[in-house]
């Protein structure tokens, strides 16, 4: 059964990178609309898992939260502020604190906090989060690198995690109760993996990128690893807290969305916000 699950989850990682970016690269009108549209239908999806694994059940939010990705992808295709979706997230949370007002009086509001604050962890994770895939398109110049890179940096962290876990983390296994399986050696081998991913890139891209100073090369790498592992863990912190092993069941292999999706969900606004700041500083 483990090698089955081992050759399902190689499956969807080799065919998987690759069929999204041929989204990226057959399809580039509309601002990349079927790559756009995945992302959306992705976030839906997760949306609904996340709402399984807070509520136990759909609630309202968990349809109306993945309204951020998709306001955010006919943001980059009408050229409205992008500022619209994030009034649109402020509003979001405020109906949701708001509506305890008196939903909250059926138990004396007793669990008022607590449902607030699973609303609002609903409304961040994974639409807003994953919101920040589809910001890229608005770098105009360079949206396509840097959906490109973007990919190429969580692929590559997750790869070469598992790769340095199984030839070398035998023996440093279980740095954490959540996830026993992770190892230093994983840990490390993809922190490297990541740095030497954003030099190939800066590279390889040289000519529709900015200059990126080795520092910056650097930074950009070591915080895509971080991120990204920091996301595969806080997703297993939530579905132990749940008490369930996968958040769905749609990818052979992977689970759900949000177990295929959980490094590029949390290091999404982390690549947006580096890549951004510094294209803009040089």
């Amino acid at each position: 059964m483990k090698e089955k699950n081992l050759l399902l989850r190689t499956l969807t990682t080799v065919i998987g990178l690759p069929l999204v970016l041929s989204m990226i690269f057959l399809f580039p009108q509309y601002n990349f609309i079927v790559f756009s549209l995945f992302v959306v239908a992705m976030g839906f999806i997760g949306s609904l898992e996340m709402s399984r694994i807070l509520f136990k059940r759909h609630v309202a939010m968990s349809f109306i939260a993945p309204l951020l990705p998709l306001g955010q992808y006919l943001q980059g295709v009408f050229g409205f502020s992008s500022k619209l979706i994030d009034i649109a997230m402020v509003v979001m949370l405020l109906s949701s604190f708001a509506k305890q007002i008196k939903d909250g009086e059926k138990d004396d509001f007793s669990s008022s906090l607590e449902v607030a604050g699973k609303k609002a962890l609903l409304i961040l994770y994974p639409s807003y989060f994953i919101s920040f895939i589809l910001r890229f398109l608005a770098l105009e110049e360079v949206k396509s690198t840097a959906i490109v890179m973007f990919l190429l940096l969580v692929f590559g962290n997750d790869i070469f995690a598992y790769i340095f876990g199984r030839l070398f983390g035998k023996n440093n296994k279980g740095i954490f109760a959540v996830s026993p399986k992770k190892s230093v050696a994983g840990f490390v081998g993809s922190i490297v993996a990541a740095v030497g991913i954003s030099f190939a890139c800066c590279a390889i891209f040289n000519d529709s990128l900015p200059y990126f100073p080795v520092i910056y090369r650097i930074i950009l790498g070591l915080a895509m690893s971080l991120s990204a592992n920091a996301g595969d863990l806080v997703e297993s912190v939530f579905k132990r807290s749940a008490g369930v092993k996968d958040s769905g069941n749609i990818i052979p292999g992977r689970g759900g969305a949000l177990d295929c999706l959980d490094s590029a969900i949390a290091s999404a606004p982390v690549f947006f916000l580096i890549f951004s700041l510094v294209t803009e500083a040089l």
